[in-house]
């Protein structure tokens, strides 16, 4: 099992709603961020710390996808905590 910890930022309002996370590697003024944990099961990446991530906005499933996959470990799959398709 592989287990791989992102830096997340997002934009407080919409993190209420499960949405707004952004893989960014710079600052946005106004946004936090979470490091959140993903483990490869299953030929999934399934999300085992930070808030639940309901929804991706955009093309920042993709963005995810590039940290977390390698040469190894390859998946075109997101599960949230809750084991729901993200």
């Amino acid at each position: 099992m592989v287990i791989k910890y992102i830096t997340l930022h997002y934009d407080p309002y919409e993190k209420k709603f499960g949405d707004g996370f952004y893989p960014c590697t710079t600052f946005v003024k106004g946004y936090e961020s979470i490091l959140t944990g993903f483990k490869n099961a299953d030929g999934c990446w399934i999300q085992i710390s930070g808030d639940s991530i309901t929804g991706l906005d955009g093309n920042e499933r993709n963005n995810i996808l590039k940290l977390l996959n390698d040469d190894v470990v390859q998946s075109k799959n997101i599960l949230d905590k809750h084991g729901y398709l993200i």
